[in-house]
């Protein structure tokens, strides 16, 4: 049922449209207009991040800073470059992000067609028998052959715009699928060079529980030696044991992930894992980039792929509801013919057997059983939606680039207390070596201290470990240097380079 403010609202949109048709067309249906990029220049409340100072690295945090497309060259890793290349040029996913965008942009231009005329020809020889019974009279009929020649052009007119919102949608469309690119190109990256880290990472701490688990069985050996010439206690060699299996265990899990890594890095270059596999980069050869570029948010909209992807789906909605609000009103289109026909081949072209057609058609919607009308207040809804899911995808993005800020500031603070700790012990194994040499403490002791020393080393291996990848999470959320296109700064210039 209709309500009166349906009915003033059907008498605008009529109105609407015969001024369309009286002045030669317009398209109906909101114009997309690209929502506002957010007022404020900064993530968080307060002054600007400091310089993040850790572990012999002062890392700058530079707003507004233009991040290269290639970001992982900052790590200055060759290794890391060459495996990263690889994936661009091999990746599967990558690839099948760029067939859809071909795709798309093959069904935009195919969409076009409309603006333009449509000419068909044909040509028919047919052999028949007539017969005068069909016609209710008498005789045996006849047999002839019958050629027919025609062609024949149509064309819409679009007075209300159907046709240009509907090519307009495809346009968004083909634009969704090109952001989808710059999202397979930022994921696959971030992936390859988070999994290097990662590989790198396990590569050390596996070297370091090795070093542990040696210095485990060391003790336990000697804690079982007194115990044996009954001047030990059992509980030592016990717990002894404890610890030794509690680090085995540890190796383990870090070679299990080591090697996991590594068969992911496989998948992502494209690889499969039985093949011959590349250089990997050490986590010593890692560094922590110097200057760390940080877009604003006015810059965050206008480059972050997902973001651009919303953008593009409500710019796909807006043009729908232009297209189901021109479909309330008449189609107009032009078709004309002309062609010959003849008994025979070589009479064809006799003026005799000419005959043409011209004249305008006109579909009028009268009653579609609400159709047409509840048609569009669910393209509306759907731009609505898209709306919403713009603001949340913003938001989203905003909210991952102040955590990202948030976690490198963290990072450098553990990164610092780990170095400190790492420094400390490891000079107090050095000590200790002396000692032992001087015959002031025992074998047993100065292990003690080893072992000390390699597990602040693994603390050491996981705040470094930790503090590249969240450096990669901040390249990530702030688009990456994602130019916005595909051929301006996405895979395909990156792989050339």
């Amino acid at each position: 049922m209709f309500t009166s403010a349906n009915s003033r609202t059907g008498r605008r949109a009529a109105a609407v449209g015969l001024a369309c048709a009286l002045f030669g067309g317009c398209a109906l249906g909101p114009d997309f207009v690209r929502p506002a990029p957010p007022k404020l220049d900064r993530y968080a409340a307060g002054p600007s991040p400091a310089p993040l100072a850790a572990d012999g690295v002062v890392q700058t945090l530079e707003p507004g800073r233009t991040t290269d497309p290639a970001w992982w060259r900052l790590f200055g890793s060759p290794a890391l470059d060459d495996i990263v290349a690889t994936g661009l040029k091999a990746s599967p996913t990558l690839a099948s992000a760029r067939a859809s965008l071909l795709q798309s942009q093959a069904q935009a231009r195919a969409g076009a067609g409309v603006f333009f005329p449509s000419l068909s020809g044909a040509f028919d020889a047919t052999r028949e028998h007539n017969t005068p019974a069909l016609l209710g009279q008498k005789g045996s009929g006849s047999t002839f052959s019958l050629y027919t020649l025609a062609g024949e052009v149509s064309y819409t007119l679009d007075l209300f715009g159907g046709q240009r919102r509907s090519v307009e949608a495809l346009n968004a469309q083909a634009a969704y699928q090109d952001h989808a690119v710059g999202a397979a190109y930022l994921l696959l990256t971030g992936n390859i060079v988070n999994a290097a880290i990662a590989r790198a990472g396990y590569a050390d701490e596996a070297a370091a529980l090795t070093d542990l688990v040696a210095l485990d069985s060391a003790q336990r050996d000697i804690l079982q030696a007194q115990y044996r010439s009954g001047y030990g206690a059992l509980s030592a060699v016990l717990a002894a044991e404890q610890q030794l299996a509690a680090d085995t265990q540890s190796l383990a899990g870090a070679g299990q992930r080591q090697a996991a890594s590594t068969t992911l890095l496989a998948a992502l270059t494209g690889r499969e894992p039985a093949e011959d596999a590349p250089i990997y980069p050490t986590l010593a050869e890692l560094t922590v980039p110097a200057d760390a570029p940080v877009s604003l948010p006015s810059q965050l909209v206008r480059q972050r792929p997902d973001i651009l992807e919303s953008e593009a789906l409500m710019h796909q909605a807006s043009a729908e509801v232009g297209v189901a609000t021109a479909a309330l009103f008449p189609s107009i289109s032009l078709t004309g013919d002309y062609g010959a026909a003849s008994a025979s081949l070589s009479r064809l072209s006799a003026p005799a057997g000419r005959f043409w057609s011209l004249g305008p058609s006109v579909d009028v919607p009268i009653f579609r059983g609400g159709t047409l009308w509840f048609g569009r207040k669910a393209a509306q809804a759907t731009l609505a939606r898209a709306q919403a899911d713009y603001r949340q995808t913003v938001l989203a993005a905003l909210e991952q680039v102040a955590d990202q800020l948030k976690a490198l500031d963290a990072d450098a603070r553990i990164a610092a207390a780990d170095r400190a700790a790492f420094d400390a012990a490891t000079l107090n194994h050095g000590l200790a070596d002396v000692n032992l040499k001087a015959g002031v403490i025992a074998e047993y002791d100065a292990m003690t201290l080893a072992i000390l020393a390699d597990r602040a080393r693994l603390g050491l291996i996981a705040a470094k470990s930790q503090r590249l990848q969240d450096v990669v999470g901040l390249y990530l959320a702030s688009g990456g240097g994602w130019t916005g296109h595909a051929d301006e700064g996405g895979p395909a210039a990156v792989a050339a380079r």
